[in-house]
């Protein structure tokens, strides 16, 4: 464990978070596509991991809220400046995240001058009439929605060098995926074919490893996504999470995702 207090501090507040869901390091290593063994490190303070979002994405298996990711990110930095150099996690993690640096203080603004107008019928005049198109155009001009909001929510984000252990297909490692917005309470089914929910998602955002054609969805789609559920379903726990997610419950701007692989030789 590390001697450094800031280092501590930031492992401490991940047990924390860990210990409010009541799963293991394993479970959550899944989840997160690392190996139990880093996992640890990081909440034995060990080692720091070098970025944010590795933390940010434990976060949300942890069902944080909002103030409890903000306190995570100033652990993080405090310890990212604190830790030595045995402390800092290599590895095949990117650089170092370096918070964005503070906003430039407001410079004081100038005086103002005072316009010295001629008093004359006409200039008063022209004046209103300017003043009546502008207030004309306020009223009625409204700021549209923003084209890149839809965007980036029906972007899926591909990821390669993680690692997902398939228990289900003798142990098989997934080390490429696709992370996409899904909705909350998707169930996962045993095969594209099958109607009895095995497994549940929780989390608003899921990875997912391949695709496949299956049965006819509500919105007439047939393509079918396999990852890995938050839960397993009562009795269902033999098919440890693994199953497939029909496509209409997962944003992404066109089905199957691009560049995600078919799924071939799955038992």
């Amino acid at each position: 464990m590390s001697e450094q207090p800031s280092v501590e501090d930031l492992a401490a507040y991940l047990r924390h978070l860990k210990n409010k869901t009541g799963r293991s390091y394993d479970a959550l290593a899944k989840r997160l596509g690392v190996g139990k063994s880093t996992l640890h490190r990081y909440c034995s303070g060990d080692s720091v991991p070098p970025r944010f979002t590795l933390l940010e994405q434990f976060a949300k298996e942890c069902q944080a809220t909002r103030p409890e990711l903000v306190e995570l990110h100033r652990l993080w930095v405090q310890a990212q400046t604190t830790a030595e150099p045995s402390a800092q996690e290599p590895g095949d993690e990117q650089p170092v995240e370096t918070p964005p640096p503070a906003p430039p203080a407001p410079e004081k603004a100038a005086p103002r001058r005072r316009l010295s107008l001629p008093s004359t019928p006409r200039t008063w005049g022209a004046l209103a009439t300017s003043a009546a198109v502008v207030i004309a155009a306020v009223l009625i001009w409204r700021p549209g929605p923003d084209p890149r909001a839809d965007a980036d929510t029906a972007h899926c984000t591909g990821r390669t060098g993680v690692r997902h252990v398939d228990e289900r297909q003798a142990g098989h490692v997934w080390t490429r995926d696709f992370v996409c917005v899904n909705r909350t309470d998707t169930p996962l089914y045993a095969d594209v074919s099958g109607t009895a929910r095995i497994a549940t998602l929780d989390t608003p955002k899921s990875w997912f490893v391949c695709w496949d054609l299956g049965r006819v969805q509500a919105d007439g789609g047939r393509v079918w996504y396999y990852t890995r559920g938050d839960r397993s379903e009562p009795l269902q726990e033999r098919w440890e999470g693994w199953g497939f997610v029909a496509a209409e419950h997962v944003t992404a701007t066109t089905h199957p995702i691009p560049d995600m692989p078919r799924c071939t030789g799955l038992r």
